[in-house]
């Protein structure tokens, strides 16, 4: 009886083990089912056609389909907070857009918390901006455009593609710097910012990459770009930091994940989508859209991500464009 009674006790205690391993093993097992990426801007767009392909190149790690959802809205916001609300299984992931968690948050009212709600899980790209003039402009250079902004108060003006854009912060960041006194003027889109200075509407548009055909074609003059780097296909501009400002424009995108996520589960995607950035094609695909490739691990996104969200937090501040509480 004592040996039923201790066969009895050990085979509870084997069922027991196997009942708390079992979530263990299945987490082993990541993914059985689809994997969703929620991409946050629509179909055809810069961050669009590159997290697609850098999904598809990604796949061969999977042994389940990664499914790429678009779901634009509130520049960003709305799929940030899809994946801020979604189960930590993995099953959810989302295209980061560094400006959704670091800057967004601090313009208006989002249903997430930019620093808690998160699993950062790599970063892959820098979005590439700069600052033009129409090619018949009087300065030819970055400094010539300062001297004479400065020495002109009020006559300035120049386009964005929004109030509290990168775009937008670093011009108010050189305003503050330089005590310049300039007119923003925000357009509906890149293409409409750099369209009125085409047209001489603006003095100067301050954009992503939306400039760089009327710059090839002769119509504008690139002044300088706001990167960490030079772009590639304007070798000869510099970036403001080469000029003597400690500023630069670090908008990227990654892939991120719900708070809470399993370590061995950021470790196969991260593994996964790495693995795809070293690929030719999308290096390719990069040059081509004039992004920057730039790679941050998840120890290094998330020391990233608090650092820009403390930068940009005083710099909104500064200029007025903080939410009410």
């Amino acid at each position: 009886m004592k040996f039923r009674g201790a066969l009895i006790t050990v085979v509870t205690l084997a069922a027991l083990l196997c009942l708390l391993c079992a979530p263990a093993l299945a987490e082993d097992k990541y993914p059985t089912k689809p994997v969703n990426l929620y991409i946050p801007y629509s179909g055809g767009g810069t961050t669009d056609v590159s997290a697609r392909l850098l999904a598809n190149l990604a796949q061969k790690d999977f042994p389940t389909p990664i499914v790429c959802i678009n779901k634009p809205g509130g520049g960003s916001a709305l799929m940030h907070e899809l994946v801020a609300q979604a189960k930590p299984d993995g099953y959810t992931l989302g295209v980061l857009v560094t400006a959704g968690l670091t800057r967004i948050p601090l313009l208006r009212k989002v249903n997430y918390n930019p620093m808690t709600d998160f699993t950062p899980i790599m970063l892959f790209a820098l979005y590439q901006h700069g600052l033009a003039v129409r090619a018949d402009a009087p300065y030819k250079t970055f400094e010539e455009f300062i001297a004479y902004a400065k020495a002109n108060p009020g006559k300035v003006t120049y386009a964005t593609a929004g109030t509290g854009s990168g775009q937008h912060l670093v011009m108010e960041y050189l305003a503050a710097k330089e005590g310049i006194k300039w007119t923003h003027v925000p357009y509906k889109g890149g293409v409409n910012a750099v369209t009125a200075c085409l047209g001489g509407h603006v003095t100067a548009v301050s954009q992503a990459t939306e400039w760089k055909p009327y710059v090839q074609a002769g119509q504008l003059r690139l002044l300088v770009v706001y990167g960490i780097k030079r772009i590639p296909s304007f070798p000869d501009v510099r970036t403001l930091k080469e000029i003597g400002y400690d500023y630069a424009l670090v908008s990227g995108m990654g892939i991120v994940g719900p708070k809470g996520l399993p370590a061995n589960v950021v470790q196969k995607v991260a593994a996964a989508f790495t693995a795809a950035t070293k690929e030719p094609g999308f290096a390719k695909l990069l040059d081509k859209m004039d992004l920057l490739p730039y790679y941050l691990d998840q120890k290094q996104l998330t020391e990233f991500l608090l650092k820009d969200f403390e930068m940009k937090q005083d710099l909104v501040r500064k200029v007025g464009l903080a939410k009410k509480k």
